[in-house]
Order: C-alpha cells, then sequence, then structure tokens
C-alpha cells in the first residue's frame, strides 16, 4: 500500500510517499480502507517533533512511528477474530492521537476500540474534518455545560483548525461570539457565525476595555495575565496549550488566580477520541447546527503541499485528503 512517511522531524521535507507492507490485522486489531484524512495543527507539531517533551512518547531522535496523520474516516476491509463490535463494509471514524497515527496511508490497522461508526448523514470528507479539531473545541468549551445564552464568548485564534468548530458550537448555545485571528481571516469568521472580529495584529482585545464571560485561547499570542483583564468578574478562560511553556503558564498563573479570586483560568483535561463527544458532534452536524469548513483537498501524494499550506497560515478551514 501507499503511504506517507517520515524518519526525522523536520518541516514539510521530511514527508515523501512511500510502498510500505500492508498490516494485517491482529485478534482485537480493525484493518481500515482510509477513504479521507485530514491535516490540523497538531499534524504539523508531530512532523516537526515538537514540543520537544513530547518526544518522550513519540520518540527521542527519531519519530517512533513512521506514517504520520491523527484524523480518519473509511470502511472496514477485515477484522481480526475477537472483534465482535464491527464487521467489513462498516464505515467508521477515528483520531489516532493515542494509538500510533497513520492517517496519511491506504490503509489503517488499529484495535477494535479505536475506531467509532461514523454517522451516516455525514459524508466521507465532512467526517475526515471533525475527530480532532471539533472534539478539541468542544471540550475546551467545557462539553457545552459552561456556555449560557447571552454570555459574551471570545475565541482567540478563530480561524484555524479548531477555531470555526469553537464557534459554531457556541453558537448553537445562544453565546455571542468574536473572533480573534489574522486580518486576512476575519470574512471566514464572520461567515461561519461569529458576531464580531479582531484583527489582533492590529488591535489588543485585551486592551480595549472589552469583557468576556468566557475566552477560549488556542493561538496563545498573548499572557495569561492580559487574558485576565479582558474577562468579567465570574469569567472563564481556557487555553489549548500546544507548548510546555504555554502549559505551564496557564496551569500555575492560571491556577493561583483562580485560587485566590474569582475569575478561572487554566487548562483542560483532554480526552481523544471519546465516542459520546464523537456522537454528539454528528448529532450537531447531523441537524445542520454546525458545519466543517473544508479549504481545498489534496491527493495523497500531495500531503507535503498540504502541510506547508497549513504551517504558513493559509488554510480558511481544513485540508482533506484522499488516499
Amino acid at each position: 500500500m501507499k503511504a506517507i512517511v517520515r524518519d526525522r522531524y523536520g518541516s514539510a521535507d521530511v514527508l515523501r510517499l512511500e510502498d510500505v507492507e500492508r498490516p494485517s490485522p491482529g485478534d482485537d486489531e480493525v484493518l481500515v480502507r482510509v477513504a479521507a484524512s485530514s491535516i490540523n495543527t497538531a499534524d504539523i507539531d508531530h512532523v516537526r517533533g515538537v514540543p520537544r517533551i513530547a518526544r518522550v512518547g513519540m520518540g527521542l531522535v527519531h519519530p517512533r512511528w513512521r506514517v504520520p496523520g491523527l484524523d480518519m474516516t473509511g470502511t472496514v476491509e477485515e477484522v481480526g477474530r475477537s472483534v465482535t463490535g464491527l464487521e467489513p463494509g462498516d464505515e467508521v471514524w477515528a483520531d489516532l492521537f493515542s494509538n500510533g497515527l497513520g492517517a496519511f496511508s491506504e490503509y489503517v490497522c488499529a484495535p477494535e476500540r479505536v475506531f467509532v461508526p461514523k454517522p451516516p448523514n455525514l459524508g466521507f470528507d465532512e467526517a475526515a474534518a471533525v475527530p480532532h479539531s471539533a472534539i478539541l473545541a468542544l471540550q475546551g468549551l467545557g462539553r457545552r455545560r459552561r456556555i449560557r445564552p447571552g454570555m459574551q464568548v471570545l475565541i482567540n485564534g478563530a480561524g484555524g483548525c479548531v477555531g470555526p468548530f469553537a464557534i459554531q458550537i457556541a453558537k448553537t448555545l445562544g453565546a455571542e461570539v468574536t473572533g480573534v485571528d489574522l486580518g486576512g481571516k476575519l470574512e471566514m469568521i464572520n461567515r461561519v457565525g461569529a458576531d464580531h472580529v479582531i484583527d489582533f495584529t492590529v488591535e489588543d482585545f485585551t486592551r480595549t476595555g472589552a469583557r468576556y464571560d468566557f475566552i477560549l485561547d488556542i493561538a496563545a499570542t498573548r499572557s495569561v495575565l492580559a487574558h485576565r483583564r479582558a474577562l468579567t468578574n465570574r469569567g472563564i478562560y481556557v487555553r489549548i496549550a500546544r507548548n510546555l511553556r504555554g502549559f505551564f503558564a496557564a496551569a500555575v498563573f492560571g491556577g493561583a488566580i483562580s485560587v485566590t479570586g474569582s475569575k478561572r483560568m487554566g487548562i483542560f483535561m483532554w480526552e481523544p477520541n471519546k465516542r459520546a463527544d464523537l456522537d454528539l458532534m454528528a448529532d450537531l452536524i447531523g441537524s445542520g447546527a454546525v458545519k466543517p469548513l473544508i479549504d481545498r483537498t489534496y491527493r495523497l501524494e500531495d500531503v507535503p503541499e498540504a502541510v506547508r499550506h497549513m504551517a504558513d497560515g493559509l488554510a480558511r478551514g481544513k485540508l482533506i485528503v484522499h488516499p
């Protein structure tokens, strides 16, 4: 089978298309023919090997898994003899973050528990866009438990992979949403439902005097203390930490602020590939309340080009890969 492989960390230049042996499922495993996958910011981090502390799990010197790729959807091709919940022909989706990656290939093999039945009302391209980014957005917003009608919600980094999902989820809960990103992405942010937009290169939203009930910080372009200024008295700040420095800043400073005052600041415990959350997103998308935003599609051999496009900040939605 064909797959995108890499033998070292680096830019998209380390990625190449190669013929590799098609895996055979073990007793509790399922072999899935990939119909579509998608590219996330986290895929770029995995290719680069950042943050460096993550290499403890990803491979200290060389990547532990040659084939990258988190999000995938496809059709079950073969099952192991102990598999009872899936059979050939079933359509599934998954985030492979905790299970060896491998979405940028023609086939994926993993334990049965990794794969969740794909909702029949979702096409493969739509389904491929969801598992990683949408679940981060949903869980970052507190799985909809923290957002109430009329709340002022700000999404910092609203124009990336996670932001458009976060905007739409917050809007389904009746929030008034402000999206923050580069000027070139503001029209797209408006289009997915944001009530207000801010170009962070022109205006510092933490110094305008505006106050927000909930801030989901995806971009982390300003400090935790700066965001404290932009919160209402009982406001909540949640950072999706993409590096060690950001993690400790949100956990330590945010934790101290939460203990000493009425504002709540910090990170959240992410649970990748959670079945209940995938089912909830399927319902939201099926009802039309949330729509995956797809920028463009690529062939498998063009994954390096797609990774560059995402890394350069040019994507206006998710990038879909067809093997």
